[in-house]
């Protein structure tokens, strides 16, 4: 398994992982329950995002165009999540 992504934070490495499961790659959380025993030890980035090697290029690739991609207002959000169909409630 190759290592594509890096975070310090589970949440955040789990969306890279949703990321590339949306795109076909079957990839693998790795290290995230080591952050329960940081404490007063500095973790770094321990949570690591895995995948087969042959897909490795792919991965980075969805990687980086997910990275590139504008970030919505909270209108931009809002106005396509009730395009979609989810009710956002107030």
């Amino acid at each position: 398994m190759k290592s594509v992504f890096e975070s310090s934070f589970t949440y955040q490495a789990q969306m890279i992982v949703n990321l590339l499961e949306s795109a076909g790659i079957h990839a693998r959380l790795d290290g995230a329950f080591l952050q329960g025993i940081g404490g007063d030890v500095p973790m770094g980035n321990t949570v690591r995002v895995r995948v087969a090697p042959e897909n490795e290029t792919e991965a980075r690739e969805v990687i980086a165009e997910w990275e590139r991609a504008p970030v919505p207002t909270d209108a931009e959000a809002e106005a396509q999540a009730l395009a979609s169909g989810v009710d956002i409630g107030d």
